[in-house]
């Protein structure tokens, strides 16, 4: 019997090792909410989807992960009801501080640019994300001997296209 549900910190690992340290996300159609999440060999592997609510879920396999907003200021990811990561602005929402049990990180986002880079705290790149113009297609890449990189890297996702999101929907 597969138990992996039983240990998030063991899912996310053993989904970081399948991918290798990167994977792509597409936009699942015109208007959805959602992303696909894909193999580097363009297999899907999970969705992230946004609700009605403003929460996230990511569903990959026998991993289920949710981002929320419990504060105005500070976002918590959890799997498997344990807090996996936390992030808070550092100064504004596109400079983040984000915590994965005892490791730190620092992002910054461009929202110009559509891209964002989170650094561990000994200065490492721990993971990355760049995106198209029209924010339909990311790919992401991380650290796979760090395991908190990979929630890093999805939550650089989730945050990036939700900023890009609101941004385009108040120029509008």
């Amino acid at each position: 019997m597969d138990r992996r549900g039983d240990n998030p910190a063991s899912s996310w690992e053993d989904l970081a090792r399948t991918l290798g340290g990167s994977f792509t996300a597409r936009a699942r159609g015109l208007v959805s909410p959602g992303l696909d999440l894909l193999t580097p060999g363009n297999e899907t592997f999970g969705q992230l989807l946004t609700d009605a609510a403003g929460g996230t879920r990511l569903r990959a396999g026998d991993l289920e992960a949710e981002i929320q907003q419990p504060e105005s200021t500070r976002y918590a990811m959890t799997t498997g009801g344990t807090e996996t990561l936390s992030a808070e602005p550092a100064g504004s929402q596109t400079h983040l501080a984000l915590r994965s049990g005892d490791h730190l990180y620092e992002a910054r986002i461009s929202l110009l640019r559509n891209r964002a880079t989170a650094v561990s705290s000994t200065g490492n790149e721990t993971a990355s994300l760049s995106g198209g113009l029209t924010n339909r297609r990311y790919r992401a890449t991380f650290d796979p001997q760090d395991p908190a990189s990979l929630p890093v890297a999805v939550f650089l996702l989730h945050h990036t296209v939700a900023l890009r999101s609101k941004a385009y929907r108040a120029g509008s």
